[in-house]
C-alpha cells in the first residue's frame, strides 16, 4: 500500500506539473475598451461577429478557439472579443465593418483601423495562420510584396494570398496562388500542398471539379477535407443516369469504409442517396447502420436513424421502418430541435400512410453535399 501511494503521490505532481492547455481567452468589454486595452498592452483586436442561429459559429468555439495554438497567439497578440452581431453594440458594429455573414473575424489595429478579416469557419491550422498573418501587419502587405516581385517562392505567403482572393472571390488569382503553393511546397513538408490541393479541386469548374477531387482524395485521404470531397463524388455518380457510373459510388464506398472506416457523415450521406436513386439498396442498409452505430449525440443519430428507415421503406420493410422513425423521433427534443422533429414527424407521416404528398420543405431534411470549401 504504502509503494501504491507513493505512485499516485508522482502521478499526480506530474499531472499538476503539467503546463495547462491554452484556448483563446475573450475579454468582457466594449469595443471602445478593447482599443484602450490594445493600446496599452501593445496589440492588436480581434473582434468575432457571431449570431446564435450560426453553426459554424459554434464549431469554431469547439473546435479553433480550443486549440492549444490558436490560444497562444491569440493571447500574446490579440485583444480578442466575441459580439453578437444581432443585439447590443453588435448590431451598429456589424453594420460599419460591413459583416453579412457569419462567422466573421475582424481583426484591427489599436485606433480601430481594419487590418484583415476572415469569412466563415477555418481550422486551427488555418486560423493559426491567419491569426499570425494580422498580427504581422495583414494580408495586404503580402499580397503587395507578390504582386510587386516576381521571385516569391515562400509558399505561406501564396498560402495568404489564396485565402485573400478567394474570400473576395477573385477565383482565378486564388487558383493561380494555390498552384504556387502545391509548386513550392512539393513534398508537402509545411503541410500546405494538402490544403492547396484540395481547394484548387473544390473551386475548379465543371467536370473538371470531379476529376481534381479524385486526385486529391487519393493523394491526401486524412485530409478532414477528404470525407467532403468523397460526398461530392458520391453525389455525382449517383445522380448519373449510366449504370456503370452509379457503380462507380457502390465501389467507392466501399473502399471508402477501409480507409475512413468511422467516417459516419460519409456513409450516411451514401445510404440516403443510394436509397433516392433507388439503387444498391442492400448496401444502403448496412452502411445506414453503420452510420447509427457511430452515431456521437442522440441528434446525429435522430438523423442516421431517418436514413435508415427510408433505406427499409424502399426495400418494402414499411414496418421496421415505422418503427425506426418512431425511435428516432424520441431522441429529439420537439422544442430545441424544432426543424428536425417536424422533418422526422413527415416521414413517420409517410411510413404510416397518415400523409400521401410529403411538401417541399421535407427535402430540407436530406442529407446533402456540403458547400464547397472557403
Amino acid at each position: 500500500m504504502r509503494y501504491l501511494s507513493i505512485a499516485v503521490l508522482v502521478a499526480v505532481a506530474a499531472f499538476v506539473a503539467r503546463p495547462a492547455l491554452s484556448e483563446v481567452h475573450f475579454r468582457q468589454v466594449s469595443f471602445e475598451d478593447a482599443k484602450k486595452l490594445a493600446a496599452t498592452e501593445h496589440k492588436k483586436i480581434m473582434v468575432d461577429f457571431y449570431t446564435g442561429w450560426c453553426k459554424w459559429c459554434h464549431v469554431l468555439d469547439q473546435q479553433t478557439y480550443s486549440d492549444d495554438r490558436v490560444g497562444q497567439i491569440a493571447d500574446a497578440k490579440f485583444i480578442s472579443l466575441k459580439i453578437d452581431a444581432e443585439h447590443g453594440e453588435g448590431i451598429a458594429l456589424a453594420k460599419a465593418n460591413k459583416v453579412q455573414g457569419y462567422p466573421t473575424i475582424v481583426f484591427f489595429e489599436a485606433e480601430g483601423a481594419e487590418i484583415d478579416r476572415v469569412v466563415g469557419f477555418e481550422d486551427a491550422a488555418r486560423f493559426a495562420r491567419s491569426l499570425e498573418q494580422a498580427a504581422s501587419g495583414g494580408s495586404k502587405a503580402v499580397i503587395d510584396e507578390i504582386e510587386k516581385s516576381k521571385t516569391v517562392t515562400d509558399p505561406a505567403k501564396w498560402m495568404m494570398a489564396a485565402t485573400y482572393y478567394q474570400q473576395r472571390h477573385h477565383i482565378d488569382q486564388a487558383l493561380s496562388a494555390y498552384d504556387r503553393v502545391i509548386q513550392y511546397d512539393p513534398e508537402n513538408k509545411l503541410h500546405l500542398k494538402e490544403e492547396a490541393v484540395y481547394q484548387v479541386a473544390f473551386l475548379s469548374p465543371g467536370d473538371q471539379q470531379y476529376d481534381e477531387l479524385e486526385k486529391a482524395v487519393a493523394e491526401f485521404p486524412m485530409r478532414e477535407e477528404a470525407s467532403q470531397a468523397n460526398i461530392t463524388l458520391l453525389g455525382h455518380s449517383l445522380g448519373l443516369k449510366d449504370p456503370a457510373e452509379k457503380a462507380k459510388a457502390a465501389r467507392r464506398i466501399d473502399m471508402w469504409a477501409v480507409r475512413r472506416p468511422d467516417d459516419a457523415a460519409t456513409f450516411n450521406y451514401f445510404a440516403w442517396a443510394a436509397a433516392e436513386a433507388g439503387v444498391f439498396l442492400d448496401k444502403a442498409q448496412f452502411y445506414s447502420k453503420r452510420a447509427v452505430g457511430l452515431a456521437k449525440d442522440n441528434t446525429e443519430r435522430a438523423t442516421y436513424m431517418d436514413t435508415q428507415a427510408e433505406v427499409e421503406y424502399k426495400l418494402g420493410h414499411k414496418a421496421e421502418a415505422l418503427a425506426i422513425e418512431n425511435k428516432a423521433l424520441t431522441l429529439i427534443d420537439p422544442v430545441k430541435d424544432r426543424k428536425l422533429h417536424k422533418q422526422l414527424g413527415m416521414q413517420k407521416a409517410k411510413f404510416d400512410g397518415t400523409m400521401i404528398d410529403l411538401s417541399e420543405d421535407d427535402s430540407q431534411a436530406r442529407p446533402a453535399a456540403p458547400a464547397k470549401a472557403h
